[in-house]
């Protein structure tokens, strides 16, 4: 990356001197290895609001095509031009302009139409440009999922009556977001990308998981099978449970059982590690 100029300007605080400072050492460095905690991170940068009295405010949203962006909205204090997202391997991940009066734009958090390759997790850098500022400013995420419960779709608004909902809780302190349901080691479906911020819960839909007849086994009087159902994100460790569901009721000669019900309580299963990005 090229030098970054700190702006010559009184009224910059000691924060962002410092976030400047610590983002262009992290820059040189490469900053790999991000170390996992609850915390979503090493702690080393909070949001970047937090980091410098520029920016009033940054939240992530659904846009277009259920694609995520970071929404940043800068003070009055700050004219910039543009903004990017600096991966920390180096790479400029995406950037947005900022149109003339405007204090507020988007930067786009995942990356092509069917894909959606995600910025992946770590600690990254919001870079800002204009006449007189070259700024740079920690963007960390990263963050940890809990499993809080399952519940039949009969029992949820917002999911089919013949499915299972699996809700998930951010006990990070960043804001994350599902990205795929697994069923047995098979890719199911991609979920819908839906923000979940640091303290709040969402489900995740595993369609048909209950309907009844979309899939039989064979029975005695009753068969019971342990189901391993995954929950994917985008920027933490995945959520795996096993479900123990049971098959009844025969509806041919073959005995087949065609019935689904839940059989029992869920379990949860250890997370595997998730890498960060690493410069190549």
């Amino acid at each position: 990356m090229t030098h970054k100029t700190i702006p010559r300007n009184s009224s910059i605080d000691r924060r962002t001197v410092l976030g400047l400072l610590s983002g262009s050492l992290a820059a040189l460095a490469g900053c790999s290895g991000l170390s996992d905690s609850s915390d979503g991170g090493d702690g080393s940068a909070g949001p970047p609001e937090e980091q410098s009295d520029y920016i009033e405010e940054t939240k992530i949203k659904v846009v277009r095509n259920n694609e995520l962006a970071l929404e940043v909205a800068v003070t009055d204090d700050i004219d910039p031009s543009s903004v990017s997202i600096i991966t920390e391997s180096g790479r400029e991940f995406s950037s947005d302009y900022f149109s003339s009066g405007e204090t507020r734009t988007s930067l786009l958090l995942t990356e092509g139409d069917d894909n959606n390759e995600p910025l992946p997790r770590g600690q990254h850098t919001l870079y800002f440009r204009g006449d007189g500022i070259e700024t740079e400013i920690p963007l960390e995420l990263g963050t940890t999922f809990e499993f809080e419960k399952a519940v039949p779709g009969t029992e949820h608004e917002k999911i089919r009556d013949d499915s299972l909902g699996v809700v998930v809780r951010n006990v990070g302190q960043r804001t994350g977001a599902a990205t795929r349901t697994i069923l047995n080691g098979e890719n199911k479906a991609n979920a819908p990308f839906e923000p979940i911020k640091p303290g709040e819960t969402g489900i995740v839909e595993f369609t048909f998981l209950l309907a009844n007849g979309s899939q039989c086994v064979k029975v005695e009087e009753t068969t019971v099978r342990e189901e391993e159902l995954t929950v994917g994100f985008l920027w933490s460790d995945p959520v795996t449970i096993t479900q123990p569901i049971k098959y009844t009721d025969r509806f041919d000669s073959t005995g087949n059982g065609c019935k689904r019900t839940l059989a029992g309580e869920p379990e949860e299963v250890t997370a595997t590690s998730v890498e960060t990005e690493t410069e190549t």
